[in-house]
């Protein structure tokens, strides 16, 4: 049977109600008398035949039926305002998904050259901790991300930008505690990391080493804090060796191998699949993967 809603002022008040579990509070934020809000739920129940809700002292609590129809018009209307937040969109605005890290040592220093090509384009940036990817709804955090991580990444359209090459770094003060002089020496550090231990597990695997459960390692919440940990002596990190050349060069972190090593893991774009993607979010996708093929060409002297 198909239910025609007649009035989609009455979803909206539902929502409202459910958010809010109480007929004042929602009267309130609605602005609107809390008669108007009971005539609106008994409107809605009656259309679809189903109690929504049980008149309680505490407030308005959710039926099990209420509850279902609650998830289902909480991602209705976010669907609704994103597509009339496009649909209106006269600024050319466009949201990105960024990791503090790139934003701050690749990003930020390259889009002048952007806005001088694209004067009207406008960007809005929201942070993440390598998590877009995991998110249930990420077209509704941003049009597109920057993810860290091997790519395969289901339900979205990835580009890599280039291929990185890590380096193994410390401070000077914890090599003079910890010599290193082969690759097993990291058996006696403690290993800094984001996210999990993947990028080490690799790193251990490709030195035909096993990293072992009893091997002393600290989680970090992000590249930022890793970094900043690292510098002050808590123990080795894994970066990509592109992020951290200044400090390569001022000597404030050091390479105890005196080489790079070759990863699976990379910078991407990640464009969430089955959405309508905007003239600007492709725009400055484009301009974001042209760039790092014109860059990463003139380094390798493609």
């Amino acid at each position: 049977m198909v239910i025609f809603l007649r009035n989609i002022k009455s979803i909206q008040v539902f929502d409202t109600v459910a958010r809010l579990n109480n007929v004042t509070r929602a009267s309130d934020f609605l602005n609107v008398s809390q008669s108007s809000i009971s005539y609106h739920i008994k409107k809605l129940e009656a259309e679809i035949g189903t109690q929504l809700f049980e008149r309680r002292s505490q407030g308005m609590v959710l039926t099990a039926k209420g509850t279902v129809l609650a998830s289902h018009v909480k991602e209705g209307l976010s669907s609704i305002q994103t597509g009339l937040e496009r649909v209106t969109d006269h600024t050319n605005s466009v949201r990105v998904a960024v990791l503090p890290m790139f934003a701050s040592r690749w990003l930020s220093s390259r889009l002048g050259s952007l806005w001088e090509t694209y004067p009207n384009l406008q960007l809005s940036f929201q942070n993440h901790n390598n998590s877009y990817v995991r998110q249930e709804h990420p077209d509704r955090f941003a049009d597109l991300g920057i993810q860290w991580g091997r790519g395969n990444w289901k339900g979205f359209h990835v580009t890599r930008l280039w291929s990185e090459k890590m380096v193994v770094v410390c401070s000077p003060d914890y090599l003079e505690a910890h010599p290193m002089n082969e690759a097993s020496d990291l058996r006696n550090c403690t290993l800094l990391h984001v996210d999990d231990e993947r990028m080490w597990l690799e790193w251990y695997n490709n030195s035909e080493l096993e990293l072992t459960s009893s091997q002393a390692q600290l989680m970090l919440e992000d590249r930022h804090f890793q970094l900043s940990s690292t510098i002050n002596g808590l123990g080795v990190s894994l970066f990509a060796k592109s992020m951290i050349e200044s400090e390569l060069k001022s000597g404030a972190l050091v390479n105890p191998f005196s080489r790079t090593y070759d990863s699976s893991f990379a910078y991407h774009v990640a464009v969430p699949k089955n959405v309508v993607f905007s003239p600007s979010a492709n725009l400055f996708k484009d301009w974001l993967v042209r760039l790092s093929e014109l860059e990463n060409n003139q380094q390798t002297g493609r």
